[in-house]
């Protein structure tokens, strides 16, 4: 499960300062905030709303970068950049394979606090 998410671990670890209960917290807080950042930016994908778009992106790529989830912020920068382009055809797709990742973690973090 460990390799489905793309995290920068070194990232997480000066982030919470190496406490690993720490960022079982933060990534917590990040899927659950980002989680309800998708639904708004799945809505202005149907509204087509191109800023909207990119404010719901430039949101989860700042918070997804500040925990080191690689994926994810790659992703909202990509759809940040069409959306400030107006380029919002392939948005959707992006965010749905967001939608994936998102879900990857919360997979993740199931497990970790399964054993906990």
């Amino acid at each position: 499960m460990n390799d489905l998410i793309d995290i920068d671990w070194e990232q997480l670890h000066q982030v919470s300062e190496d406490d690993p209960e720490f960022e079982l917290e933060l990534l917590t807080m990040l899927a659950e905030d980002v989680k309800i950042h998708i639904a708004e930016l799945r809505q202005a994908v149907v509204d087509r709303d191109p800023l909207a778009i990119a404010h719901e992106a430039h949101y989860i790529k700042g918070a997804s970068a500040n925990v080191g989830m690689i994926g994810i912020t790659a992703l909202a920068s990509q759809i940040e950049q069409l959306a400030t382009t107006k380029l919002i055809a392939d948005t959707a797709t992006l965010v749905e394979q967001m939608a994936i990742d998102l879900s990857h973690l919360e997979s993740y973090l199931a497990t970790k606090t399964a054993i906990d």
